[in-house]
């Protein structure tokens, strides 16, 4: 029997927000049945993740991290460091063949895309879809010491030319976990101290779910607004694949 999932889940820790990431996408990797979990949360205070493939001294000052009580995390999935703080991460977990296009990285980007456009569109915010590569500031491809948000990447949204969103994905034998930041008010400061990149360059690069709104966009709006469009795309009937809402 199919299942889907959508969680909403409490303010925890940088680890314990990985771990559950990984304990979903393992548990789907070995369900003889489909599985997809839709996950939407945040963290107890200010966290810098990190790709798989980043040295931490070379992507964060981490004495400044330190001096401020700014703990740093490993993804289990790629990209580049990532300052969250007053945002919602979406994550998605799926072995789902028949819900997914898990032949091919593209089309799933594309696909929770489409949910998490369609979720900001329902809120006044239009964001449109990016069709270029992940480049740094200097236009190098893959420069992993560079903040997640300065560039944009084929399907992430952006909004006046600004990244609204950054996603990042893994992908097993069966399944697949995406997962991301979009952030509803920066600190520009502290991302730039964080990430130590050019605060002026990160106010040009991306921009904030409230400043795109023009008004204050609260957590539960936002999540409330995602789960309805990744229910209306994936459950349409609201059948009793959806198990749970929130916990």
């Amino acid at each position: 029997m199919e299942e889907l999932r959508i969680l909403c889940d409490r303010p925890l820790p940088g680890d314990q927000n990985m771990e559950i990431d990984r304990f979903w996408l393992e548990r789907a990797e070995i369900s003889k049945d489909p599985l997809t979990v839709i996950r939407f949360y945040r963290w107890d205070k200010p966290t810098v993740s990190l790709g798989t493939h980043q040295e931490p001294a070379k992507a964060v000052d981490l004495a400044y991290c330190d001096e401020v009580g700014i703990p740093t995390v490993s993804r289990p999935t790629g990209g580049r460091a990532v300052l969250h703080g007053n945002e919602i991460t979406y994550s998605v977990v799926s072995n789902d063949v028949e819900m997914f296009p898990l032949q091919s990285l593209i089309p799933v980007y594309q696909l929770i895309a489409e949910c998490l456009e369609s979720g900001l569109h329902a809120l006044g915010i239009r964001a449109t879809h990016s069709t270029g590569e992940r480049k740094s500031a200097g236009g190098h491809l893959y420069d992993w010491t560079k903040p997640c948000f300065i560039s944009p990447s084929r399907h992430e949204l952006v909004y006046g030319g600004r990244k609204l969103v950054g996603s990042a994905q893994r992908r097993l034998k069966r399944s697949f976990l995406q997962h991301g930041s979009v952030p509803i008010e920066i600190d520009y400061e502290m991302m730039g101290r964080a990430l130590r990149f050019d605060v002026a360059s990160l106010r040009r690069n991306m921009i904030s779910v409230s400043e795109a709104a023009g008004r204050q966009i609260t957590f539960e709006e936002l999540a409330n607004a995602f789960a309805s469009s990744f229910q209306q795309r994936f459950s349409p009937d609201n059948r009793s694949r959806i198990t749970s809402r929130y916990r």
